[in-house]
């Protein structure tokens, strides 16, 4: 729907009468807001700005601040009405929410005055469905980035213990509690001490990158973006994975696993830092996780350590009759590549044609790889195209790599009837006010019940049944009711 809603726009853009640029006799005058992370480099992008500036025949007076600068000022200055033209990274979609009025509507002078920016809405149609609202009315610009990777996070197991112990790579949940064991029962890291090793490490739960709940893709949930908040479609039906029967038996194999002492009990009072630092092992330099999730090696293991670590794929779960489907991971590309409210322009701007000229210049081939290059990516618009090989560092040409393993189970999933595009999904004012509330009664009894679950104070076999009515009765029906609305209009249901 989003694609044939892109085509008929560009008909538009084509045979719409649309005039070709007359030559400019006098600069437009603009006046804008850029807000950075501290650490920006001011020379790069200054030099930038001027070129864009210079190329699209604009002067723009800037105010520039820091992100700190702006939060202290940003409520008072929302408040009073009083925006430049153009404001970069200053907005965020509750702030336009509450303040309409101050913010162009910036459709039609997309279609008709930014080329560049039409591509991008042409070639990633879900960059224009998170700029719209629920009445298709578009206030800021979003940018797509096109080198991450499809999951942000994966598993990785430690070679080097493996080769040690003779055995092999393990390719089932079962096989991987038998490598587990084995991880726990021997010295692997060769220090002497035969109980500090961690079989399996991880951390957080709902909606974490790095939670055990990944493993529910053994059990045929496919995840969107982390499955945050527990949602997830699956052949077309909204649903979430707190009271799905597939939930209770991942807790019931990770209880096996905290009774045996083959999982970190730490996760459950730990905080992300923790997590990384066991992950570098201890204080002589010995590695003391067995199997953890992460974004790379490097960065979860660190360099002394990250060669003994390979990529474990997506584990199998056939020794469970609940499997409903093939193997799956999150699926996490689009939370990783596109970034929203980047720039928009304010209501009060007297030359938004000009504005839109100077916008759409970041979205050409030829800036867009001048913002990426220059380490800009988080401070400017641009559009990375998906298959720009020439962008990838170094960095990111590992990553890529690394995530082979992982292309296969990947590439299973049904952009139609599994794919939970949840960022892109657009709510009322009344359903966002709904939603709010009810997502945070269910989210905090699903947190509270999890770790007792995972260590035995609540007996999954006894307990369950009471969960799942408190989960109910918090309004979880009334939250698929709403999302699964959302979920139809997006797919133009």
């Amino acid at each position: 729907m989003k694609r044939l809603i892109c085509f008929v726009l560009m008909l538009e853009i084509l045979y719409g009468g649309i005039m070709p640029a007359v030559a400019q006799t006098q600069k437009a005058a603009l006046t804008g807001l850029m807000v950075m992370p501290d650490d920006t480099d001011r020379e790069v992008l200054n030099a930038l700005l001027c070129q864009i500036a210079e190329e699209t025949y604009v002067e723009i007076a800037w105010e520039k601040k820091t992100e700190s600068e702006w939060n202290k000022e940003k409520k008072e200055r929302l408040a009073s009405g009083e925006l430049p033209d153009l404001l970069f990274n200053a907005v965020n979609e509750g702030d336009i929410t509450k303040y309409p009025n101050l913010f162009m509507e910036l459709s039609i002078l997309s279609f008709r005055h930014a080329p560049a920016l039409q591509q991008m809405f042409s070639d990633e149609p879900d960059t224009l469905a998170l700029a719209r609202d629920v009445n298709e009315r578009v206030y800021f610009l979003p940018a797509f980035l096109g080198v991450e990777p499809a999951c942000e996070t994966m598993m990785f197991i430690n070679q080097t213990w493996l080769d040690k112990l003779n055995l092999s790579m393990p390719h089932t949940l079962s096989e991987l509690k038998t490598v587990l064991k084995a991880f726990r029962d021997n010295d692997c890291n060769g220090n002497g001490d035969s109980s500090d090793e961690i079989p399996l490490d991880y951390y957080g739960w709902f909606g974490s990158s790095y939670s055990l709940t990944n493993l529910l893709g053994s059990w045929g949930i496919q995840f969107t973006n982390s499955g945050a908040g527990g949602f997830f479609a699956e052949n077309g039906e909204v649903k979430n994975y707190a009271v799905d029967d597939r939930y209770r038996a991942l807790l019931l194999y990770a209880n096996s696993l905290w009774m045996e002492g083959l999982i970190s009990k730490e996760p459950i009072n730990g905080g992300e830092e923790d997590y990384l630092a066991r992950s570098h092992g201890d204080e002589s330099g010995c590695a003391i996780v067995g199997v953890a999730i992460g974004r790379s090696t490097e960065k979860q293991f660190g360099a002394a350590l990250k060669d003994q670590y390979v990529p474990l794929p997506p584990l199998d779960n056939s020794d469970d009759m609940l499997t409903a489907s093939e193997t799956r991971w999150s699926y996490d590309y689009y939370k990783l590549n596109i970034r929203a409210c980047c720039a928009s322009v304010s209501a009060g701007c007297a030359e938004p044609e000009a504005a839109m000229r100077f916008l759409d210049a970041f979205y050409s081939p030829e800036y867009s790889e001048k913002v990426f290059k220059s380490g800009l990516s988080d401070v400017l618009p641009m559009y990375i195209h998906r298959d720009e090989e020439a962008a990838l560092s170094p960095e990111k040409s590992v990553e890529r790599v690394m995530r082979q393993p992982y292309l296969e189970v990947l590439s299973n999933i049904d952009m139609v009837t599994e794919y939970y595009p949840q960022e892109f999904m657009n709510y009322t004012g009344e359903e966002k006010a709904v939603m709010t509330p009810l997502l945070n009664k269910v989210l905090i009894i699903a947190q509270q019940w999890w770790p007792r679950f995972l260590s035995g104070n609540a007996d999954i076999a006894t307990d369950w049944e009471e969960y799942i009515q408190q989960i109910n009765s918090a309004g979880l029906f009334k939250l698929l009711t709403i999302r699964q609305r959302a979920f139809d209009a997006y797919h133009g249901k």
